[in-house]
């Protein structure tokens, strides 16, 4: 008979549940880091902390990175379908006993899930609601020449003009105007390239 899991609705792929169940070779301080990293960057979105503590994990008890990003890959889709769902930490321990993990691992899994539950579920809902696509997108250097403050004269700005669309929800696009100085462009970068090297790290 096929496996129900509680943290989806439709078919789970023989090699998702293989990179589940290569999490029975950690030990039981190794799973706990883990999981507890995983988590924490669900809670935060912060790319910058997964992929030091990534590379931190790895090298400070000897796994292959290429074989780790393989197991955080799916804890993480793990964590966030069951995050979608509100699964309580009964279910949590259902499934990864599903996965293969000992009574005693499949139980401290779900109660480190339970901790971050609600910070988890309102993190999965804003980036649910805030998913929308970016169709077009023109900007442009330009020099201030004139200010009620003088200071303000001859700054250097950029102004980006960005058409997004409206999600899954539908609906016409919209057009919106920034405007940014230099340092808050910059800024604007360097969080574009964070949640790119997130994505390039996982993928």
């Amino acid at each position: 008979a096929t496996t129900a899991y509680r943290f989806s609705d439709g078919h789970v792929e023989a090699e998702f549940v293989e990179d589940m169940r290569t999490l029975r070779a950690l030990d039981d301080s190794q799973l706990a880091e883990l999981v507890e990293l995983c988590l924490r960057f669900l809670s935060a979105a912060d790319a910058s902390t997964l992929i030091e503590g990534a590379q931190d994990y790895a090298e400070r008890h000897g796994i292959n990175t290429a074989a780790l990003k393989t197991t955080m890959r799916a804890l993480l889709l793990f964590f966030k379908g069951a995050a979608r769902k509100h699964l309580p930490q009964n279910l949590i321990k259902e499934d990864m006993l599903h996965f293969g993990l000992e009574e005693e691992a499949a139980g401290s899994v779900a109660k480190q899930w339970h901790k971050h539950l609600v910070l988890l579920s309102r993190s999965i809902a804003d980036q649910s609601l805030a998913v929308n696509k970016l169709e077009e997108m023109d900007w442009r250097f330009g020099v201030s020449s004139a200010s009620s403050e003088l200071e303000q004269v001859g700054r250097t700005f950029l102004s980006l003009r960005l058409q997004v669309g409206q999600g899954a929800g539908g609906g016409e696009a919209q057009v919106k105007t920034l405007e940014l100085s230099l340092s808050q462009f910059y800024e604007l970068l360097q969080e574009m390239e964070k949640a790119k090297a997130s994505m390039d790290f996982l993928s």
